[in-house]
């Protein structure tokens, strides 16, 4: 009798989960921008206490961070936007010519007399590089529109984020009361751990995301290839998902600089390569280092998995939250060896 009624319990938990995760996926754009929300909370959640400890009222701490970052991407867009807007309308009449080009230095490619085994090789993955070069350009401007094309998330999430910041305290103490007296000590540091890996990893990876960015577009600009500005920025934001990033943001930079002749193009890959190199070896382990200690093997994993569910988003934020779970499990196996 003990037994069905266990059974009877996991059935009605899995039915229960079943549900909930049915009617998440129907309304996933409302949950997104509760997401998106969420987080734009947590990263605003200390520049707002910052501002509060200066006795300034938690409503007036919100808005003035709210205003000094409007005021931040205001003068961003007031600069940027203009000339990477007509890079971007330059580069869409011009993409059939690049086709053209593709096409034709695939074809000399093929054509160069090599000996042996290596001819054919060329040849049988020439089209393959093709393929990947389209899909990486294709799959890198559908997840730029699938981001602009949600109006409503960009427009609500601040609106989410700002009532969230509101009543942090209360939501806070809401879900502690959830959890049982003699685990909220424990459920505290845990958190506070998973906030200490998060924070670092966000802090680090955009400044030096924006490192690059800002190195790619000026050494485009020095070596005279066209649409410098819209190279940098592609660089700069590809480089948030970590390892595929420079492969993402390389493919649209040296197909830029082939546009306008093979050896400008070398001279890009190059200094693509160079800045990587930089990147890897010096800049990334003195401002990130191993902060997550995770195998670059569960780190790829997961940018697969992420890729595959989510997109774009999901290579972007897969690798933070697969450190997230790695710190609760940690702690759940822990917690099972206590008994």
């Amino acid at each position: 009798m003990i037994i069905k009624r266990k059974s009877l319990r996991y059935l009605l938990l899995l039915v229960l989960l079943a549900g909930t995760a049915y009617f998440l996926y129907q309304v996933w754009d409302v949950v997104a921008s509760f997401l998106i929300a969420a987080l734009l909370a947590y990263f605003l959640y200390r520049p707002v206490n910052w501002v509060e400890q200066k006795g300034i009222s938690r409503f007036w701490s919100i808005l003035t961070v709210y205003l000094l970052l409007a005021a931040v991407l205001a003068l961003f867009l007031w600069f940027a936007i203009p000339g990477l807007v007509r890079e971007l309308s330059a580069v869409g009449k011009m993409l059939p010519g690049y086709a053209d080009q593709a096409q034709d230095f695939a074809y000399q490619i093929e054509n160069i007399e090599l000996p042996g085994r290596m001819a054919e090789i060329l040849q049988e993955n020439t089209r393959k590089i093709e393929n990947i070069m389209y899909n990486g350009i294709k799959g890198l401007l559908g997840g730029i529109y699938a981001f602009f094309s949600k109006a409503l998330v960009i427009i609500f999430a601040p609106i989410l984020a700002f009532y969230i910041l509101k009543d942090w305290e209360k939501i806070r103490e809401s879900f502690f009361a959830l959890i049982s007296p003699q685990m909220r000590l424990e459920a505290s540091r845990l958190f506070k751990q998973i906030d200490e890996v998060l924070i670092e990893f966000f802090k680090g990876h955009l400044f030096v995301a924006t490192l690059v960015g800002t190195f790619t577009g000026i050494a485009a600009a020095l070596l005279g290839v066209k649409f410098a500005l819209l190279i940098g920025i592609l660089s700069g934001v590809t480089n948030l998902v970590p390892y595929f990033g420079p492969i993402l943001g390389g493919i649209p930079a040296v197909g830029l600089a082939l546009s306008q002749s093979v050896r400008l193009a070398i001279y890009m890959t190059i200094a693509i390569i160079l800045i990587q190199q930089i990147e890897s070896s010096l800049i990334t382990p003195k401002i990130i280092g191993d902060r997550l200690g995770m195998h670059p093997l569960l780190i790829v994993f997961a940018l697969l998995c992420g890729g595959k569910l989510f997109g774009i988003w999901g290579m972007l934020f897969s690798v933070p939250v697969t450190a997230s779970l790695k710190i609760i499990a940690s702690f759940a196996y822990l917690k099972l060896l206590d008994g």
